[in-house]
């Protein structure tokens, strides 16, 4: 009989296994799941998101990689885009209300894996 804690490891891998059935549901692969994730939480903490921000990720993928990344999530409407009204060169990313519940699906999902203990 596994112990408590070998339990709660268990269900990190039930709650994995849970987030990459709404991942495939919404269409995000893993690659656009990092960007929306680090995206969604700036926009959570107040902090806007441009996409020269996420263009800088050099260390995940090259940037063109990223602006790929970037044009599937908002052709997947996951992500919204604003053109800042005093630099039109600047634009500003936001996930999108479907991205939200996406999150907060995610999000039920895992209170009910770790409170099923």
């Amino acid at each position: 009989m596994p112990s408590t804690s070998e339990m709660q490891g268990f269900q990190y891998f039930i709650y994995m296994d849970t987030k990459d059935l709404i991942h495939k549901k919404y269409q995000i692969n893993d690659r656009e799941c990092f960007v929306l994730r680090m995206i969604t939480q700036s926009y959570l903490q107040n902090q806007a998101m441009r996409v020269s921000d996420v263009l800088r990720l050099k260390e995940f993928a090259s940037p063109a990689t990223l602006h790929n990344i970037l044009k599937s999530l908002i052709k997947k409407k996951s992500l919204s885009v604003s053109t800042d009204p005093k630099d039109g060169r600047v634009k500003y990313l936001k996930p999108t209300t479907m991205t939200l519940n996406m999150y907060r699906e995610m999000t039920g999902e895992f209170i009910k894996i770790s409170t099923s203990a």
